[in-house]
This record gives C-alpha cells, structure tokens and sequence, in this order.
C-alpha cells in the first residue's frame, strides 16, 4: 500500500472527521461566491480541450465542442432575448436575437467545413 492510504482506519476519527467537514450548503455557497478571473477561466477551458484531446485523438472532437458551444449560445442570447420581449423591452431582445443569429451563422459555417473523412457534423454534397 502508499503511505496516502491508510491500511485502516478508526470509527471514532471517521466520526470527528465528518462532524469537522464542511456542511454542502456551505460548499455550494462557497462556489456561488467564487471570483471567476480571467484566468481561471481560461484554464478550466484549456483543461477542457486538452481532455477531449487526450481521450479522442482526432481534432474533429474540438469541432464538435465548438458547435455544441455555438448552439448554446444561440439558446443562451434566445432565451435573454426572449426575456427582454416580456419586459416589453424591445430594443434589447432584438440586440439579444441578433446576436443568436449571428451565432446561427457561425453555425451554418462550421457544418460545411470538412475536417476529415470521418466528419459527421459536414454537409455531404450529393455530386
């Protein structure tokens, strides 16, 4: 066995370690209140993808992260601009819908780019 695994363990130290432990309320609070930097979130992106690489060794799998994150967004900017519409302000749902759209179009872009012959997500040309 490691030295970071104990070989047992008592009951009485199991019981003071969990009347010690912090309560998951407390956890969860504690990540509503965490500061997302700039760099904190950049590195919890660059993990992210080098994950993917790491278990798909093929860089179709960055294009279909980068599509379900387009189609998220395009959720995201409908649903705030829809929220605006309710508020009966205009304006900003339709800065909110225009931008959805312009995620549609990056969208519409990404499917007709063909990054292999084993691209999925591409448009296939019938010719």
């Amino acid at each position: 066995m490691t030295a970071s695994v104990p070989e047992s363990f008592s009951m009485d130290e199991l019981s003071k370690a969990m009347e010690s432990a912090p309560k998951e309320d407390e956890l969860r609070e504690n990540l509503d209140k965490r500061e997302y930097t700039q760099e904190y979130i950049e590195q919890v992106a660059d993990d992210a993808l080098e994950m993917a690489s790491n278990l798909v060794k093929d860089p179709l799998v960055h294009k279909v992260m980068a599509m379900m994150i387009i189609n998220r967004m395009i959720q995201w900017h409908t649903i705030i601009g829809e929220k605006h519409l309710e508020q009966d302000e205009t304006e900003a749902a339709i800065c909110w819908f225009r931008d959805a759209g312009k995620f549609q179009s990056m969208f519409d872009s990404m499917i007709q780019i063909n990054i292999g012959t084993n691209d999925f997500t591409c448009i296939q040309d019938e010719d």
